[in-house]
């Protein structure tokens, strides 16, 4: 059993929490910006800084889903941490003033980590803009719906089609017309399930009307589920989310939206895999992205004990990893089997705010 005063004082401190680990003044870190790490090993390190608005786009998407659940001292605290990001947006966006968005700089020369790799395998090793960091920065930015139409027109042209075909480990995702990760013409179309997911959140919460690649989006969604890719093959599955309990946590997220018939039909799989990969579990972070993800399909897990005097080190420092740049996914066919099973070319992103975020969450879920 857990006690609700004590995850109402769990809470306040954890908003209070997030609050402080927004930089105010700092002679690396943006202002605005939550600070993020990169290791080379799924490992919690701060040796390597890193500047990006990915984890910003998160941290806004988590509070603002459960805003409408919080007091009016937490909704201020809230409220002043995400008009704080705002302005940040601004040095991530496409640099030609097209409403799409960058994982990291594009104001300025920036020499971003995985340079030094990617420079063995192509002389141009700029990055574009992708669809990840769109709709989370769009979405943290509350754009008008107008706003949100248009960028949806643009990415009809950044499909899987004939002149630029996915070439997935998966065989079965690559005759779908879904999104690729990527908006780069010249850049490989690379599907990520836990993207698409976000780019229907997206779609949902404007209340966009669906697309052709939309469907097909949904269509990948379902494969994976029904395949169990994200059980045996989440690594090709989601090369950026590369574990069954970020496929499932964001898969959940899109279906608390509202209801897509071909997700609920699917209801009692998700539930049934989420609870055991909860069984299985045994660090924290992914205890808690699990007990989130059965919460939001309307289900209770069993209550995860947490100690303030704790949280740094269990949930800050966790060695889980949420996100992972993945450059083998850029590679292809044999190459990109043998890196990706080798893990040559992962960089692991850690974000000690979205940690808190995350488990916020949880207690807010948990406390409904």
């Amino acid at each position: 059993m857990y006690c609700k005063a004590q995850d109402t004082a769990l809470i306040h401190y954890l908003i209070n929490r997030i609050s402080a680990q927004q930089v105010k003044s700092d002679d690396f870190f943006l202002s605005g910006i939550f600070p993020s790490y990169i290791s080379k090993h799924e490992s919690f390190n701060t040796k390597k800084k890193d500047n990006n608005i990915f984890f910003n786009g998160l941290i806004a998407y988590t509070l603002n889903d459960i805003k409408p659940k919080l007091d009016q001292e937490s909704l201020q605290i809230t409220d002043a941490a995400l008009n704080k990001s705002k302005p940040l947006f601004s040095k991530f966006k496409n640099i030609k003033g097209r409403n799409t968005y960058n994982f990291w700089r594009t104001d300025s020369v920036y020499d971003y980590p995985y340079s030094g790799m990617l420079k063995m395998f192509t002389k141009d090793i700029s990055l574009p803009d992708d669809m990840d960091d769109t709709v989370l920065s769009l979405l943290a930015l509350d754009v008008a719906d107008s706003t949100a139409e248009a960028v949806h027109a643009l990415m009809q042209q950044f499909v899987n089609c004939d002149s630029n075909k996915v070439r997935s480990v998966i065989e079965d995702y690559n005759q779908l017309g879904a999104y690729s990760t990527w908006f780069g013409k010249k850049f490989p179309v690379v599907f990520d399930v836990s993207v698409l997911c976000n780019v229907l959140s997206f779609v949902q919460l404007h209340n966009l009307s669906w697309t052709k690649a939309d469907s097909a989006c949904l269509t990948v969604i379902v494969k994976t589920i029904e395949q169990n890719y994200h059980l045996g093959k989440a690594v090709y599955a989601s090369p950026y989310y590369p574990k069954a309990s970020l496929i499932l946590y964001h898969v959940a997220r899109l279906m608390s939206i509202k209801p897509i018939p071909q997700l609920e039909s699917l209801k009692i799989k998700i539930l049934s895999d989420a609870a055991k990969e909860l069984a299985l579990a045994t660090n924290a972070m992914e205890k808690v992205i699990l007990s989130s993800t059965i919460l939001k399909l309307g289900y209770e897990p069993p209550p995860i004990a947490i100690s303030i005097n704790e949280i740094a080190r269990q949930i800050e420092q966790n060695d889980f990893c949420f996100f992972v740049g993945n450059i083998s996914s850029y590679f292809k066919d044999f190459s990109k089997a043998f890196a990706t099973a080798n893990e040559i070319g992962f960089f692991y992103h850690y974000c000690p705010a979205y940690n808190d975020a995350l488990l916020l969450e949880y207690l807010v879920l948990r406390n409904e």
